[in-house]
């Protein structure tokens, strides 16, 4: 019964620690993929404005997240 307690007890720690680190790195992933497909368009399209390449990021990136 004790061994299955730890096993338990890891578990249910190792679930929020999976849980904290979503919420915090959440982010994180969202704005390095939006710097990235900003420089990656800022280099396609060299007469485009900066502002524009933004509304197309976040669109872009919003659209394959609702996937």
């Amino acid at each position: 019964m004790k061994k299955n307690l730890y096993y338990i007890l890891f578990l249910i720690i190792a679930f929020i620690m999976l849980y904290v680190s979503r919420i915090e790195y959440g982010s994180f992933s969202l704005s390095k993929s939006m710097k990235a497909c900003i420089i990656a368009q800022k280099k396609i399209y060299k007469d485009r404005n900066i502002e524009d390449i933004k509304s197309f990021c976040e669109t872009e990136i919003s659209k394959s997240l609702n996937k």
